[in-house]
């Protein structure tokens, strides 16, 4: 017969003491294995570096600046040079309409070509900067990668985990409906007063099995006489 449905023992609370170390490791783990502690590591890496990648980018403000409404005017020019080349494909244009056209091309790709040796003067100007921001960037790209890695592996244990848990607490629920309330409430009342060991056996050697104290043959009797056995020393309970 399973020792869930025998009537209370003492023994009782040596078994739901071990459910409950078994919950606490399960759950110690859920919040500090390696997994957990690498997941934790990358995390920080990644806020640090994305902060300095920020700092970086705000001492270079201008330069984003001029370089947007560098690339914008680009774009615009560049639109209007597809559009005069299109009207110059027009095998009906007079000389007139051909000289304008020319000359529009001609002007809008000189304008490109300055736009384009600013721009390069700009990004040269800002070498340094943009070259450490680059290196951040890629320092975070490949965090980026272990994070996803990690944080998979860390959803994995903990699926794990909460699986174990989930049985440790039904059969922790089962255990308890035996236990007289007087009984489950001096359990908590030790448990919550940092008891290490609630529940043990007495060792051969007349010793505590809660907390080590040599006992007497007097205290173990006054002992084995209370109705939980509870050691004067720790407060632990002696079966």
């Amino acid at each position: 017969m399973s020792i869930m449905n025998e009537p209370f023992l003492l023994s009782n609370l040596i078994d739901l003491q071990e459910i409950d170390n078994q919950i606490f490791k399960l759950e110690k783990d859920k919040k500090g294995s390696e997994s957990v502690i690498r997941l934790m590591h990358l995390e920080s890496e990644f806020n640090e570096i994305t902060k300095k990648i920020q700092i970086q980018k705000n001492e270079i403000q201008d330069y984003y600046k001029e370089s947007d409404n560098i690339t914008t005017s680009k774009k615009s020019i560049s639109q209007k040079i597809i559009s005069i080349k299109a009207k110059l494909e027009d095998q009906s244009l007079d000389s007139n309409d051909l000289i304008n056209y020319t000359k529009q091309k001609e002007s809008n790709e000189l304008q490109l070509s300055q736009l384009e040796t600013k721009l390069n003067i700009l990004n040269r100007n800002n070498l340094d900067e943009l070259n450490e921001i680059n290196l951040l960037t890629d320092s975070l790209d490949e965090i980026k990668v272990d994070l996803i890695e990690v944080s998979k592996l860390v959803k994995s244990e903990w699926k794990n985990i909460d699986e174990k848990l989930a049985v440790y607490e039904t059969e922790k629920k089962s255990m308890l409906s035996n236990f007289p309330q007087k009984a489950q409430e001096l359990y908590d009342e030790l448990k919550s007063r940092g008891v290490d060991v609630i529940a043990a056996y007495r060792l051969d050697n007349n010793q505590c099995g809660c907390c080590g104290v040599d006992l007497t043959t007097s205290e173990l009797d006054l002992i084995f006489s209370t109705e939980f056995q509870q050691c004067p020393y720790c407060g632990g309970i002696l079966v």
